[in-house]
């Protein structure tokens, strides 16, 4: 074997060590990034429905401790130049809504739970005008991801008014069916805010602003496995033909806000937090049961939702920087009117319905400015 030979097996062994340590790297990077993105996941979703207002006081108190502390600093970085910001990003989000029937004492009579993982894609732009005010928009979708879902009940429907006996703990339910074959059929989530920049000293501003958000989840879940109560308690089985459309359901949550983002810049580095609160105004979900032919359309007045965020950005260059973001949305349980709709007609059902839904979101990307 030449000398030449033998110099471009090494070569090709150092590479091949290369690949297989990058892709060691980038798996186990994943890995790790999933696992911490669903603990945050759980995490968020259980404090921003369980601790809200707790939530808004402590972030506000939190954003006027900073700004007045970067105030102090007085350090000598420019605030924003006018011109047009463009962003594009790909990300991974964890989804989460609750359905809910309830009784007049507010007991969940049925309760089904819609999940999905997901990648998404981003986009968004920010126009950074005369006189320091800003227009701002922003929209996600996912793609298909693995979903999940669970139906509960604790009552059957046919009862007009649930037995005296019945136990509505949550481990005491009278049927319940699993649907790993379910999937999201659309997730879109956009907004636009007119705001205004206020220079904190030379590094840091903060943005007053309010807009508009939409938001709207639909899913279908397929086959699935069931346990069900006839004339006993939990003693059928029952399989659903796989591939067969069982549940469609979808959240649509139309609704305004007021708004904070605070930014400081670092050098190259330029860090955010953003908090919005507002309600959906005229939300509404609709449930088509496939096999028996029945729609549920689930109407309320409003929603409170709460909007958190944060992002670290990187100047590459003059026009080009890169960012890595993380996002939350709690849209709070409240009650409704359902009205349920099949072959013998169709009844409304004041005050029996319910829902929330939850999203956290990761996401990497560019910033552009010209």
């Amino acid at each position: 074997m030449t000398p030449h030979n033998c110099d471009a097996n090494e070569e090709i062994r150092i590479t091949q060590k290369a690949v297989l340590a990058f892709t060691m790297s980038y798996t186990a990077s994943r890995s790790l990034l999933v696992a911490v993105g669903r603990r945050f996941y759980r995490t968020c979703t259980a404090q921003l429905a369980e601790n809200s207002r707790a939530i808004l006081i402590g972030l506000v108190a939190f954003c006027t401790s900073s700004t007045s502390a970067m105030a102090a600093d007085q350090t000598i970085y420019a605030a924003p130049d006018d011109g047009i910001i463009f962003l594009g990003g790909v990300g991974y989000t964890w989804l989460k809504a609750n359905e809910l029937i309830l009784d007049e004492a507010g007991h969940h009579i049925s309760q089904l739970i819609w999940e999905t993982q997901a990648p998404v894609l981003t986009t968004g732009f920010k126009a950074e005008m005369d006189n320091r005010w800003t227009i701002s928009a922003s929209a996600m979708t996912a793609l298909s991801g693995n979903s999940y879902m669970e139906d509960y009940d604790w009552v059957d429907l046919k009862f007009k008014k649930p037995p005296d006996n019945v136990n509505f703990n949550w481990d005491r339910w009278w049927d319940l069916s699993v649907h790993p074959d379910t999937r999201l059929n659309r997730y879109i989530n956009i907004d636009i805010a007119v705001g205004h920049d206020f220079p904190i000293g030379n590094a840091t501003t903060l943005n007053l602003h309010g807009g508009f958000k939409y938001t709207n989840i639909k899913w279908t879940a397929y086959g699935g496995l069931g346990v069900y109560s006839y004339d006993g308690f939990r003693n059928r089985h029952r399989s659903f033909p796989p591939g067969e459309p069982g549940i469609t359901y979808e959240q649509r949550f139309p609704g305004v806000f007021l708004g904070a983002e605070i930014t400081t810049k670092l050098g190259d580095w330029t860090l955010s937090g953003l908090l919005r609160g507002g309600r959906m105004v005229n939300p509404e979900a609709d449930d088509y049961h496939w096999l028996r032919g029945l729609l549920f359309e689930d109407r309320f007045s409003s929603i409170d939702f709460i909007s958190l965020g944060a992002k670290a950005n990187y100047q590459v260059t003059e026009s080009v920087s890169i960012f890595l973001a993380a996002d939350v949305d709690s849209y709070l349980r409240e009650r409704g009117d359902v009205t349920a709709s099949g072959a013998k007609g169709a009844r409304l059902h004041k005050g029996a319905a319910g829902m929330d839904f939850y999203a956290v979101t990761t996401s990497v990307g560019f910033k552009f400015k010209f």
